[in-house]
């Protein structure tokens, strides 16, 4: 899996297959894994980005909140570097 920088953290993502763009974000106390045959499924068709929210999985975990606004930009930032 690959992380790349954003907003002041390490994001871990995968992204696969081909096609048009599906981005699946998972619940709290969950990691992209909760994906993967669902990712199976429509990576023959579409190109599928899972990824570690904010504080989840292998992704960077500052201490403090996390408002459902920068859990969005966060993956704004992900989706722009993509």
């Amino acid at each position: 899996m690959k992380t790349i920088d954003v907003n002041g953290i390490s994001v871990r993502y995968q992204a696969e297959g081909s096609g048009p763009w599906v981005t699946l974000a998972h619940s709290l106390s969950c990691d992209l894994t909760m994906w993967n045959e669902l990712a199976a499924v429509l990576a023959p068709t579409f190109r599928v980005l899972r990824y570690d929210a904010r504080g989840h999985g292998a992704s960077g975990a500052p201490d403090g909140a996390y408002s459902f606004e920068q859990l969005t930009t966060d993956l704004i930032g992900l989706l722009d570097a993509l």
